[in-house]
Parts: structure tokens; sequence; C-alpha cells
């Protein structure tokens, strides 16, 4: 039986901030292409507190850390711990499996409750490698998810992208099962959207009646279609996601202002 996270609802509409891609490094004063992925990673949290006076959960969805390490996910658990809200993460392709602290035991999805929603993590990492695969057991999960939750909203999340960003480099490095995860999404009507991260920027794709939905890495940004590696020079962003109890959610990205990017464009690969 998947085990099952509630978080007590406290407001009718519900307040869900995305992160993504914080490449963090096993030493907070370390860069990463030129930048201090901790500086930008604490500037997008503080720029949420700013804007946000209450948020019901902070959803990381992958590449959390750069260099992999049990120090780096330490620090990284401590440092939200003191914001006092529920928040989530599930593994990137940069990210080590063997270290990464998952809600639950693989091959479960995490699944959390949330009055009227419910969302489902899912890990499209596969250790050694860039692209992303869910395994067969998670989707018989994931389909039983859904099954049992019928009468909810949901919103799954997994690092890797479902459909192609029209970039040549980085849809090398795609979900590879995407048709077979979208074969489980298919005869339901109650997904809502798909969030993930990886691709550094923000999109939207709709099939089914359900959003795909990227968003910007609080770190580099990549430069959209770009057929060859490239970085794009715009602010490190993140998402919020307002959900209401009919199954309307409105969606915003925010950017932040006045920060200055600084990128090592020597770097030539992912």
């Amino acid at each position: 039986m998947t085990p099952i996270f509630n978080i007590p609802p406290n407001q009718t509409e519900k307040v869900i901030i995305q992160i993504t891609d914080t490449h963090l490094m096993d030493q907070a004063d370390a860069e990463f292409v030129g930048i201090n992925p901790e500086d930008s990673f604490h500037a997008i949290m503080q720029d949420i507190q700013r804007r946000y006076d209450h948020i019901d959960l902070i959803l990381h969805t992958g590449d959390l850390a750069q260099a992999a390490f049990p120090e780096t996910y330490d620090r990284y658990l401590k440092y939200m711990q003191q914001f006092g809200i529920d928040f989530y993460h599930i593994p990137g392709n940069h990210d080590n499996l063997s270290f990464f602290p998952f809600h639950t035991p693989e091959p479960v999805p995490t699944v959390i409750e949330l009055g009227q929603w419910v969302f489902v993590l899912l890990n499209s990492a596969v250790q050694g490698q860039t692209d992303g695969w869910i395994q067969t057991e998670q989707l018989q999960h994931l389909q039983q998810i859904l099954l049992e939750h019928s009468d909810k909203h949901v919103v799954i999340a997994c690092h890797h992208h479902p459909f192609e960003m029209k970039s040549k480099w980085l849809d090398q490095h795609i979900l590879k099962n995407a048709d077979e995860f979208k074969a489980v999404l298919a005869p339901f009507n109650h997904i809502k959207a798909v969030v993930h991260g990886h691709v550094h920027q923000e999109s939207l794709n709709v099939w089914n009646n359900i959003q795909f939905i990227s968003t910007p890495a609080t770190c580099v940004q990549f430069k959209p279609l770009s057929q060859e590696f490239s970085f794009d020079k715009i602010a490190p962003g993140y998402r919020c996601l307002h959900l209401k109890e009919n199954g309307d959610f409105e969606t915003f990205v925010h950017r932040l202002d006045h920060f200055k990017v600084t990128i090592n464009e020597e770097i030539s690969g992912y």
C-alpha cells in the first residue's frame, strides 16, 4: 500500500511553490559554471518569502545537487527546515540515488494529500544517465494511485520533460518512455498538471487536457530553441501554483529582480 502524506488544509485556495535544478555544491561557497548556486537558491527563497505570506507546500523537481554528496543533501534539508513549510523533493539526473533523501522507498511514488488535491511524485532519474525513465513498477503504482484518488484533482511531478523542447541537444535527454507514461494518464480526466524541471526554462504543453509545465532553474538557464548547448542570460526563477477546490488553477513564474547573471561561457556540455 502506498503511504500517503496528509497536509491539513487551512484555507480554500492552496499555494504551491515549485523550485527546481538548484545544482548545489558540496561546499556552500563553491561555484557551478561561474555562479554560486547556493547564493542564487537562497535569493530565490528570500523572494518567495517576500511575495507570499502563506505557502502550503514547496516542491523541488530535481537536480537538487550538482556535487551529490551526503553533506550537500544534509545542508539543503537543514536550510529548508528553518522555514516551517512542508517541503518535498524528487531526484534529477545529477543527483546520487544512493544518497538522495527519498520520502518513500523506491519504487513507490510519494503521495501528498492537500484538501481536494493530490500530488504524486515520481522518480524519472536513472543513475549514471542524463535522460529519464520511469520504472514499470512506478507506473503500475501510479495507475493504482489515480484509481484510488478519482475524486481528487491530481498534479504529477517528475524531473525529465515528457515533450520535446524543440532544442536538439536538450531533447536527447528527454523522458525516454514518455509514451508509456502518457498511456497511463490517458484514461483519467482528473489529472490537472504534470510539473517538471530539467530544462532550465519555462514551457507549457497541453495534452489530453493536462498541462505539462516546466519551470526555470534557481541557478543558470538554458536558451530556448537552441540546437546546441547554450546558456540564457536571464535571471533564475521559480513557479507558483494557486489551486482552487473546484480543480481550476492559476500559475505564475517569478524571476529575481536585479540579479546579475555571470556564466562561464566556456562550458560546452550538460
